[in-house]
């Protein structure tokens, strides 16, 4: 019987056939023991199929699905290994981060969940930015300030199957899950560079990202949390008096400033260790 992998990468899949071999080959260019590659393909009629055949080392299930969190949590249970790196299609880890995660797993056993800084990239992978990561605590992601980045991300697979992620949600599941399990989390960041997130016209997530605007099916999923959790809710999305959203609203400036301070604190500790 083979050993199984440490570390489990998941990506969901649909109609990003261009981006896919990026993606692939980030995971499997260092050929690591301990490292499994499972994608969960919403049968796309794009480039993705001449892809998957190229690389048949990769774990495959092809079948419609009811979105992005379906998919994702059909590769969580597919998995083999005691972590879950989430990768979206689009995205790619940046060079030796693998390496560096099986080191630390091995040897730091006592997280839930490791997650570090993102750095941005274009449609032709050229770098825009790095967004470095402030520490995450479970509060932050209760008054909607801050949710821990979900690509790049890994997770002990054992929470994912205990609490996975709920399917009506589609835009902001990893929000979604952090307001619902977050609490019982022990999550640590690493500062350094892990990923690269992709930054394209047709990624609605990245559109939000960098201009603030939300799409009808992101308004209405913030609504359904800002309803769930009261101190989610930012002014217009519940029924609230104007004392609640005014202290809200001052809470939020402040915790904003601090994780200014937290991020650039990161960025001068994390130059020399950059593994872009």
């Amino acid at each position: 019987m083979t050993k199984p992998p440490l570390i489990s990468v998941v990506s969901a899949s649909w109609n990003q056939g261009s981006f896919l071999e990026e993606c692939i080959q980030s995971v499997s260019a260092d050929q690591l023991d301990g490292v499994e590659h499972v994608i969960v393909d919403n049968c796309s009629d794009d480039s993705t199929p001449e892809v998957l055949v190229r690389y048949p080392h990769v774990k495959t299930l092809i079948e419609p699905d009811k979105g992005q969190s379906d998919a994702f949590n059909k590769g969580v249970k597919m998995a083999r290994g005691e972590w879950v790196l989430w990768l979206n299609v689009d995205d790619y880890l940046l060079p030796g981060i693998l390496e560096f995660l099986i080191s630390f797993l091995k040897k730091n056993t006592n997280q839930d969940m490791l997650y570090g800084h993102t750095v941005f990239v274009n449609s032709t992978s050229e770098k825009i930015r790095t967004l470095y990561q402030p520490q995450w605590f479970y509060w932050m992601t209760a008054i909607g300030n801050y949710a821990a980045p979900s690509t790049g991300s890994v997770y002990r697979r054992q929470v994912l199957l205990d609490d996975p992620l709920d399917t009506d949600y589609h835009m902001v599941m990893d929000s979604e899950w952090m307001l619902r399990a977050g609490r019982r989390l022990k999550v640590k960041r690493l500062n350094l560079e892990v990923v690269a997130f992709r930054i394209s016209d047709d990624n609605k997530t990245a559109i939000h990202i960098t201009t603030g605007q939300l799409t009808p099916r992101h308004r209405h999923e913030r609504l359904k949390l800002a309803e769930r959790y009261p101190y989610y809710s930012h002014r217009g999305e519940t029924e609230r008096g104007r004392a609640f959203y005014w202290l809200m609203a001052l809470v939020r400036r402040c915790v904003r400033s601090w994780i200014l301070i937290d991020k650039g604190c990161s960025r001068l500790k994390a130059g020399r260790r950059s593994l872009s």
